[in-house]
């Protein structure tokens, strides 16, 4: 390296305005300065106490609007309303991510090989009465869809996504409905499935049930890795009929 390069002073990235602004609105929410119902301060307010212009100001709010952390509300008395953002946010975030990023089936598969056997096991210790007749119902048309790739595809998802809300636990759960459906739809069920292997999938989806209901959470566990694997293997062409 000569001289000349090493004196040489490397681009220098500075932050947008929108953004510093939205980072500290953030993380004032979190830190709990500002409680959901709580109005943040009007537009004009945030100019003054910025020193930012309008724009980048209204720029900050639309992030915190996108982001779930505000709701605006228009009219004399409206403004920016401190939000609690709901899990289908943070999954809409992330499946966002997904399929702008091009993430590959095989990775979101290991995704699901990675959580869904630990949402079956909660599931079974947390999932109420409600939960698990909603689950027996969703399993009882899965049986009858063996016959009819479009509503097997449609009830399988619902199914799987049913688990993980029994499972109580919110952030696992959001990750499973962020990359179910890029999965659903990644997948050519006309292809990868035949009526034999749709009734292995009935058969093991009976097992899961069983633990769940019983409460059995090891068993639900396994069964569920037994799934997942098999319906991997099945996705990326090493088909093992262990669904």
């Amino acid at each position: 390296m000569d001289e000349k390069t090493r004196s040489r002073i490397s681009p220098i990235s500075v932050p947008k305005p929108a953004d510093v602004l939205a980072s500290t609105l953030r993380r004032m929410i979190v830190d709990g300065a500002f409680s959901p119902g709580d109005f943040l301060p009007n537009e004009r307010t945030l100019v003054s106490q910025s020193g930012l212009s309008r724009a980048s100001v209204r720029d900050a709010l639309r992030m915190l609007e996108t982001e779930g952390l505000i709701t605006t509300k228009v009219g004399r008395s409206g403004g920016s309303i401190v939000t609690r953002p709901e899990r289908d946010a943070v999954a809409r975030s992330v499946e966002l991510f997904v399929r702008t990023h091009g993430v590959r089936l095989d990775s979101l598969l290991e995704c699901r090989v990675a959580i869904e056997p630990t949402l079956a096991r909660l599931a079974a210790r947390n999932r109420t009465q409600t939960q698990l007749e909603e689950m027996t119902a969703l399993h009882e048309t899965f049986v009858e869809s063996v016959t009819d790739v479009r509503l097997y595809k449609a009830i399988n998802l619902d199914w799987h996504l049913a688990v993980a809300r029994a499972s109580g636990n919110e952030p696992l759960t959001a990750l499973m409905e962020a990359i179910a459906m890029p999965v659903r739809d990644a997948m050519d069920y006309q292809h990868v499935t035949t009526p034999e292997l749709r009734l292995v999938a009935v058969k093991a989806h009976s097992a899961i049930l069983e633990a769940i209901r019983t409460q059995n959470g090891e068993q639900a566990e396994r069964r569920m890795a037994r799934h997942v694997i098999g319906y991997r293997e099945i996705a990326t062409g090493e088909m093992k009929n262990t669904l």
